[in-house]
């Protein structure tokens, strides 16, 4: 079960809901998850949101157990948790949609068409293909690349991952929505930042992160 089947079955009202992923490991727990019911027709479930909620610059900047597990406020500004992403994309076949505003004002989203990510064992390992939207492909060459804390050894040597949040990681990469934010602080480094979109020197006001089954309606 997801948002979008709750969407199926008669809600209609974004907001905080209960469900019970149909994943691999069957485990038969209940996630509380946030439901956007709106956007491109709605049954989105959403994974992430960045905003301006009073929180630190660097509140994403966590520790491995904290990704696992998800943090923050499902109203507010939050990680699901990379446990909960795997059990709900291990239900079938997943897409995923990247949503952005610039502190210019400017928005844009990017959709990819095929996403889940491996489990911990595998470093919750992205795997993510097929972008479209105005938003640009700045996370497409993340495909394979696993999931890196403040706390977990990059043997790329790439320290990035020492200086903001979690995010799939190998060398240099072309995204880090997890990173700090940075809004009107005038720093640009290490920030909320999407390549494609913005460049690599910006750290965004707003994100949103989420997903649906790919064949949805």
């Amino acid at each position: 079960m997801d948002c979008a089947e709750l969407q199926e079955n008669g809600v209609k009202k974004s907001g905080v809901y209960t469900i019970y992923p149909r994943s691999r490991l069957a485990t038969c727990q209940s996630i509380e998850v946030y439901c956007d019911m709106e956007t491109d027709g709605g049954g989105w479930t959403v994974i992430q949101r960045r905003g301006q909620y009073g929180n630190g610059v660097d509140y994403f900047n966590k520790k491995w157990k904290d990704y696992k597990e998800g943090f923050g406020s499902l109203k507010k500004e939050f990680w699901l948790g990379n446990e909960k992403i795997y059990s709900i994309t291990n239900q079938g076949q997943y897409a995923l949609r990247l949503e952005m505003e610039h502190e210019n004002g400017k928005s844009a989203f990017t959709l990819y068409e095929d996403f889940w990510i491996e489990d911990e064992g595998a470093k919750y390992k992205l795997r993510v293909s097929d972008a479209s939207g105005p938003g640009g492909d700045s996370i497409g060459n993340h495909d394979g690349w696993a999931f890196y804390t403040s706390d977990q050894s990059n043997k790329s040597g790439n320290d990035q991952s020492t200086r903001s949040g979690g995010w799939w990681r190998n060398g240099k990469g072309t995204s880090s929505l997890n990173g700090l934010n940075l809004y009107k602080t005038g720093r640009k480094d290490d920030g909320i930042n999407w390549h494609a979109f913005g460049g690599p020197e910006n750290s965004f006001k707003a994100t949103e992160i989420k997903v649906r089954p790919k064949k949805f309606h």
